[in-house]
């Protein structure tokens, strides 16, 4: 029994529940953090539509495209942020930063409205949320790779080549 103890403790620092608690809770302060942001840049586009359109000509109409070009930009954001802060388990990280930025969506309709409601917008907004933190996820975790192109000229090009001022001459290779 005291070979066990003596596995979960290293040098005096636990590592069996302990180490799994601290991670789970900078995992999750993590996500909120990325949710943060989202809800963040969502409230400022909105700030700025809702600015626009009380301030300007500009017609009412643009409402719901203004709103959701704001949900876009806020869960890419979001998630795009979680995905880089969580590359292990990046996939997770942006849908679970979508799906808690719904939900607090999703309540604070509800609480503005007086009623909670399940329309074709939630599902809209629910579908347009979900593939942007997956979007925000495949961009954060793409691998940029360098490419060594050619810097030379085409072949095409090189079948020609300049002889003397003004005088090309067609060569075969």
């Amino acid at each position: 029994m005291n070979i066990i103890n003596q596995y979960k403790t290293l040098g005096g620092i636990g590592v069996g529940d302990n180490y799994r608690t601290k991670m789970a809770t900078g995992y999750l302060s993590g996500i909120l953090k990325s949710v943060a942001i989202s809800i963040l840049i969502t409230f400022i586009i909105l700030l700025l539509a809702s600015l626009l359109l009380c301030f300007t000509d500009f017609p009412e109409s643009y409402t719901f495209p203004s709103a959701i070009a704001s949900t876009i930009l806020g869960v890419f954001f979001g998630s795009y942020a979680a995905a880089r802060a969580n590359p292990d388990k990046s996939l997770l990280s942006s849908l679970l930063t979508a799906f808690i930025y719904i939900l607090i969506c999703i309540i604070i309709g509800s609480i503005l409205g007086g009623r909670i409601s399940f329309t074709f917008n939630t599902l809209l907004f629910t579908v347009i949320a979900l593939t942007t933190g997956v979007i925000g996820n495949i961009l954060a975790t793409r691998n940029k790779s360098r490419k060594s192109y050619n810097k030379g000229s085409s072949r095409l090009a090189d079948r020609f080549s300049k002889k003397g001022i003004n005088k090309y001459k067609f060569t075969r290779n």
